[in-house]
């Protein structure tokens, strides 16, 4: 089920965003195991590549009126390694860095980077997981600022998580989580928060899963200047819990399901009135009807702290789904269409009467396509064409890009 997964996280786990390059950087080669006529290669232990890339945006800076046309160019390096270290333990490293460079609106040239390590340990036959740490930073969604200035973004991140097999079918699980985002620009945007995790699952002989779930997760909530001018509410943190029922089945090679349903409240120490409570959703599924034809759909509804935004939180419910054609084993082409419906219930300021309750609909359709020319040159290319509407004066917009990405392994 982890192909499912990765195509839907795109959509999950944050509101719909035009990132430099994020339309290409999705796609997929055919041998992704997407498509049955292509099964999944083995993994080689190592990777090292190098990538170039040109986008060309009609309104880069997202904004309703103007001309924002721009074109960027990216280049990169990154790698991949995984190794057996003692026994049945293992190294897993990954990461990049890329360099991005504006030809108008050059105040927005960055480095971007981002860097994992995990330690994959096994204990006897029945307990196995992971410990690890990670660091990225990059630039603030120009959607959001909307405005042409560098906006670093630093995320580290530390976890630990383990699975303990109870017997053949029976296992349970936890982890726990640690995410701190700074961002010098808009220090009441900076968050730490600490999310533990528990569940048990049974797995059937065939493969397919139910479980239950619970999370539970602290963190700050940094108080808007505009309501709390004299820094009274030093305090303010969030707590979050959330219950879900899990699972995963196959009903053959053809379609898969994956998914969760259960019920989350988010609850605010100092600003009671921008809580949240209520039910909870992610589903995915993915259908081959022909052995190079697959359909995707994907769904979700769930409330999150979103560091590009002013609110404390944002709820979205959003969905997508498109189809994917293996041309050949080395070419394929797929389509994304893309809603998200966005609340952003968690800004203090609509309480004061200062800003209305902002409400958005963010559509997005994707046409993209992957050619593996030869084992070292992957060549990807896409259309995106997107649009917002907003009830807040200035944010709706409109925007075409076009982009191509030429990657090398070595």
């Amino acid at each position: 089920m982890r192909c499912v997964w990765k195509a839907a996280g795109v959509l999950l786990l944050s509101p719909v965003v035009a990132l430099a390059f994020d339309a290409v950087d999705t796609l997929q080669p055919s041998s992704s195991g997407a498509y049955p006529a292509y099964p999944s290669e083995v993994m080689a232990p190592y990777e090292l590549w190098a990538r170039f890339g040109m986008m060309y945006d009609t309104n880069l800076l997202r904004r309703t009126l103007g001309e924002n046309s721009e074109l960027v160019t990216r280049a990169g390096i990154g790698g991949r390694w995984d190794q057996r270290i003692v026994g049945r333990q293992g190294l897993h490293l990954d990461g990049d860095i890329n360099a991005f460079v504006y030809n108008k609106f050059s105040e927005l040239d960055n480095i971007g980077y981002r860097g994992l390590a995990e330690w994959r340990y096994e204990v006897g036959n029945d307990l196995a997981g992971a410990i690890g740490a990670s660091r990225r930073k990059y630039q603030a969604n120009l959607n959001e600022i909307q405005r042409a200035q560098y906006d670093p973004i630093t995320e580290n991140r530390l976890f630990f998580n383990g699975r303990y097999a109870l017997g053949p079918h029976l296992g349970v699980r936890g982890g726990v989580d640690w995410i701190d985002y700074h961002r010098p620009s808009r220090a009441m945007s900076e968050t730490k928060t600490l999310i533990t995790s528990a569940g048990v699952d049974y797995i059937s002989s065939l493969g397919n899963q139910v479980g239950l779930e619970y999370r539970f997760a602290r963190g700050d909530a940094p108080v808007n200047e505009l309501v709390d001018p004299l820094g009274q509410f030093v305090n303010n943190d969030f707590r979050q819990r959330e219950i879900a029922l899990v699972g995963a089945w196959s009903a053959g090679p053809q379609l898969r399901f994956a998914g969760n349903f259960g019920r989350t409240e988010r609850t605010y120490t100092q600003l009671p009135g921008r809580d949240f409570n209520g039910p909870t959703y992610r589903a995915a599924v993915h259908w081959a009807p022909l052995h190079k034809v697959f359909l995707d759909f994907e769904a979700s509804k769930h409330v999150s702290s979103i560091i590009d935004i002013g609110a404390a939180h944002v709820v979205v419910r959003g969905f997508q789904y498109g189809p994917g054609w293996a041309i050949t084993a080395k070419t394929n082409v797929t389509a994304r269409f893309l809603r998200q419906d966005l609340q952003y219930g968690g800004d203090p300021a609509v309480q004061l009467g200062a800003a209305p309750l902002r409400q958005e609909i963010v559509r997005a359709f994707r046409l993209g396509t992957y050619w593996e020319y030869t084992r070292q040159v992957h060549v990807t290319a896409a259309w995106e064409q997107g649009d917002r509407e907003s009830n807040v004066l200035g944010r709706n917009y409109r925007f075409n890009a076009y982009m191509a990405n030429v990657r090398y392994i070595f």
